[in-house]
């Protein structure tokens, strides 16, 4: 039975429909038939058990050796009125042959009605309530659980991917909300520090250019490093504006083909390794002959995290390239010190780093997680097995 149920919840709404209303037809046609057969049985019943009356006196009798005949006058033989119980049975099974009939019709309309609605249309229904009533509150924490293959199972999954999708959206936006008001903390902290030391250099040339305290090289050098803090505050308003841009950056896929491609980046990373002593290497293991791919946002991201795994090695980076399932994949490994607790927490916040240098502003881990993101991949970050740190790009292609 369960089966049966189950197979008729998988069924499409027009073949359901169908399938049980022709099942209703059958039982109003069967037990109308049996209904009329039935009425009609005791209608003939009650007719022969009537009484046959012979008025004698309008007969005439004739008798031979053999038989005795009969002979019937005119009004003779009439049958013995119904009485009231059988008069109401006789005309009631008329009453059964029409009204019955009529009334199976209504109560199969009604129970099959009942039926598909609660096989078919309830819980797909209460689903799509409680999802719109959901989505008008803005809460996004739910789930539609209905997966029959029916047009409604469609509609509900449609409901979902429609819900999956906002609440990605809406991340997205909390995300960017958070980014910009991480950006504006950044900015009211890390502009105070130039500007602090602009003002206090001013304040130093106000007080002794007037007194003549200054000589040219203490001028000179004041100057200098006023001229260093504000080339810190130009640098610092250009990487805000670069992630500003990424926002509304489009991707431009190509086909290239791979050879080409790893050809492209070992030379890239030779000239990364120009004016350092620390070695590069690198290592390919992709099956693709060709991948469409944004080669200008790929370069980006591999110099961004090659640039940043030099500054922390001792020796040697690593860069493995490969594919996998629908993702092009790169692996930076350093024989640093790797990242603290905190830092794979926070590595890839904007702004964030481990060691405040004077032109490291920590925006390069931050850039690349961004560009795999808007190219529909990931960027991971961990630390080796023996020390170091490892970092994992992943791009769609």
């Amino acid at each position: 039975m369960e089966k049966i149920k189950e197979h008729f919840r998988r069924m499409s709404i027009r073949k359901s429909l169908i399938v049980l209303f022709s099942l209703t037809v059958c039982c109003i046609c069967i037990l109308s038939g049996i209904t009329i057969y039935l009425a009609n049985v005791a209608q003939q019943k009650i007719i022969r058990d009537r009484i046959l009356i012979v008025d004698i006196s309008k007969t005439e009798i004739n008798q031979d050796d053999n038989s005795i005949n009969l002979e019937l006058g005119q009004n003779a033989v009439q049958w013995k009125p119904m009485s009231i119980q059988q008069s109401i049975s006789y005309y009631g099974c008329y009453v059964a042959m029409i009204g019955l009939p009529i009334a199976y019709m209504l109560l199969g309309i009604s129970l099959a009605s009942t039926l598909y609605y609660r096989m078919k249309l309830r819980k797909p229904f209460l689903e799509l309530k409680k999802g719109i009533t959901n989505i008008q509150n803005n809460d996004l924490d739910f789930s539609i659980a209905y997966s029959n293959s029916d047009e409604l199972g469609e509609l509900c999954a449609s409901m979902e991917k429609m819900r999956t999708e906002l609440r990605h959206n809406n991340k997205k936006i909390w995300e960017l909300s958070e980014q910009r008001k991480l950006i504006n903390a950044s900015v009211s902290h890390d502009l105070r520090t130039p500007i602090t030391v602009i003002k206090g250099y001013l304040d130093y040339l106000n007080k002794n250019i007037p007194q003549d305290k200054l000589t040219e090289d203490m001028l000179l050098e004041t100057i200098q490093y006023m001229s260093e803090a504000t080339n810190r505050l130009e640098r610092y308003v250009d990487s805000i504006r670069d992630v500003e841009k990424i926002e509304n950056l489009e991707i431009h896929l190509q086909e290239e083909k791979i050879t080409d491609l790893i050809h492209e980046i070992k030379s890239n990373l030779e000239q990364l390794t120009n004016g350092n002593k620390k070695e590069i290497t690198l290592q390919s293991d992709v099956s693709l002959s060709t991948i469409s791919i944004d080669k200008q946002l790929l370069f980006r991201i591999l110099e961004n995290l090659v640039q940043n795994a030099v500054r922390y090695a001792e020796h040697k980076v690593s860069v493995t390239i490969s594919t996998d399932n629908d993702y092009f994949v790169m692996s930076i490994q350093d024989d640093g010190k790797g990242f603290s607790d905190i830092a794979i927490e926070q590595a890839t916040t904007l702004f964030y780093s481990m060691e405040k240098e004077y032109n490291h502003f920590g925006i390069g881990l931050s850039i690349s997680k961004l560009l795999c993101e808007k190219q529909g991949g990931t960027l991971c970050i961990a630390n080796g097995i023996n020390n170091g740190a490892i970092i994992t790009a992943k791009i769609m292609i």
